[in-house]
This record gives structure tokens, C-alpha cells and sequence, in this order.
């Protein structure tokens, strides 16, 4: 079990008002957010407007992540002196490798599980297909999001309320960012809350961003650039395979796509709790700050 001893906490009463307010959670969330999101979010517009090609639009958004990841580095290092183990280096490539291939092969289980039951109509290669547009978006936008949500907010609330509190925020929040998303339903709000949850875990398994990061891009560009399904309620057209889903709702997920499918959360929840166990049995959960 993680205790207080290696876990950067907040000041003591003792400690100067100044570094009390820096240490405080809210503090820290909001000026990694800052340090993170204003470099890739000016580097993004700058690439969307200088770059009618969307090849080199996504490229400048990927790296716009790179130099968001790059500053928060100088945050962690600068202010919260600390080392950066969520960004450490070493082993990366496979961590994140493994995880996308897992990611992937999660969704191609999902729809063999919902073609089982009768829910696939029709699957063919696709006329046309850019594959790289999906793949370099998805990547993206799984650091990016990963980054906010458990690189950032899940290890600092974790040092608060402990692993298991952390983990049930990580899945209301994330459930909650995708509210206003097109064709919108309650299983479809349970599929992303228990993906909140897996991805949160897969952070709390390793301590660092690459292998969430890359479950929910393998995730999102298996879905999109593979299989030509809407994901999260957006629809796309970018696969290499077109497929029709037909059946009700709850097996099809429906206009929203398959993580708005019954199928998917059973899969999802089965997997997330395989990476807690996993996380437990490394001794990776957090107790709660006031059972410390």
C-alpha cells in the first residue's frame, strides 16, 4: 500500500502561506492545467490556421502535446520540485505500445462480441481510407486527454481521498465531459464512466501516462480508423472498413457506437477491474489522507 512518504503532499500548517497555497490540490490542478493546455492550445490554433492540409494540422496538434507535456515538466520541476515519474521516459515505448494494441484488440472483441449476437449487418473494405488522419488524431487527443484527467487530476485527488475514491471521481468526471455529446444515452453515460474508470486504473497500475494514454488512442482509432464507427456519438468515415450495426440499442449502441453498447460495458467493466486487481496486487493504492 502507497502511503504519505511518497506522495508529494501539501504543506504543514507550519509551512510559509505562500508554499501552503501552492501545495493545496486546487492549486496544483489548475497550474498544471495552465502550463499544459495554453502551449498546445496556441501551437493547435496556429496549425489549423497556417495549414490547409490536414496532414501537417494534425501533425502540429501532436506536437503541440509534446511541447504542453514539455512545460508541464518545467511546472513539476520548477515549482512543485519534484521528479516528473507520471512522464518518465524509460520503457515508454513498449508501455505504450502494449497499450494500444490492447486498446484495439478491446474494441475488435467488442464488435466479434456484438456480431455473435446478431448486430453486425454488413462489413467491407472501404473505397477510400487515410488512415494516418485518425491515427494522428488519436493519439492526440488520448495524451491530451489523459494527461488532464489522470496524469493531473486523478494523481493529485488521489493524494487527497486515496486510489479507490480517486477512481470513482476519475469515471463521474470523465462520464460527465461527455454529457453534451450527439445521441447521448444512459448505458452510453455508463460505457464512458467505466472507461474513466479503466483508464484511471491503467495509471494507477504503471504511475504513468503511457499506457492509459495509449488504451484510449488504440481505443478511439480502432473504432474510427479501422472499423468506421462513430465514437462517442461522432460519427467518422476515415476506416478501412465500412460497417453497418442493425439490432436494438442496448446491443448496437446505437447513432452513439458501440460504447454506447451493453456488450461494451460488460467488456469494459470486466477490464477494469482486472487492472485494479493488478494495481492492488503491486501495491499501488493510495490510502486516504486521513487514514495516514
Amino acid at each position: 500500500m502507497t502511503t504519505a512518504s511518497n506522495i508529494y503532499m501539501g504543506g504543514t500548517a507550519t509551512a510559509p502561506l505562500g508554499q501552503r497555497i501552492l501545495r493545496f490540490p486546487l492549486t496544483r490542478i489548475v497550474l498544471a492545467l495552465v502550463f499544459f493546455m495554453v502551449p498546445f492550445l496556441l501551437i493547435q490554433a496556429a496549425s489549423t490556421n497556417f495549414f490547409e492540409e490536414k496532414l501537417y494540422s494534425r501533425m502540429g496538434q501532436l506536437l503541440g502535446a509534446v511541447v504542453g507535456c514539455l512545460s508541464y515538466v518545467l511546472y513539476v520541476t520548477k515549482i512543485e520540485k519534484r521528479a516528473v515519474s507520471e512522464l518518465g521516459l524509460k520503457g515508454a515505448l513498449p508501455e505504450y505500445g502494449a497499450g494500444f494494441v490492447l486498446g484495439s484488440l478491446m474494441v475488435c472483441l467488442s464488435v466479434a462480441s456484438i456480431a455473435a449476437l446478431g448486430g453486425l449487418s454488413t462489413m467491407a473494405l472501404a473505397p477510400t481510407s487515410i488512415v494516418i488522419l485518425p491515427l494522428l488524431m488519436h493519439i492526440t487527443v488520448g495524451l491530451i486527454e489523459e494527461m488532464v484527467l489522470r496524469g493531473i487530476f486523478f494523481r493529485v485527488v488521489q493524494e487527497s481521498i486515496g486510489s479507490w475514491l480517486a477512481l470513482l471521481a476519475s469515471g463521474l468526471v470523465f462520464g460527465a465531459m461527455h454529457l453534451i455529446n450527439d445521441n447521448i444515452t444512459v448505458l452510453a453515460i455508463a460505457n464512458i464512466a467505466a472507461a474513466g474508470v479503466f483508464f484511471a486504473a491503467a495509471f494507477l497500475l504503471t504511475g504513468r501516462l503511457w499506457l492509459c494514454a495509449a488504451l484510449h488512442a488504440g481505443w478511439n482509432f480502432t473504432q474510427d480508423g479501422i472499423f468506421s464507427l462513430a465514437v462517442s456519438g461522432h460519427e467518422v468515415k476515415n476506416g478501412l472498413l465500412t460497417t453497418q450495426l442493425s439490432g436494438p440499442d442496448w446491443l448496437t449502441g446505437g447513432a452513439f457506437g458501440i460504447e454506447g453498447s451493453a456488450v461494451d460495458l460488460v467488456l469494459v467493466v470486466l477490464a477494469s477491474m482486472v487492472m485494479v486487481v493488478l494495481a492492488q496486487r503491486k501495491g499501488r493504492m493510495v490510502l486516504p489522507a486521513w487514514k495516514r
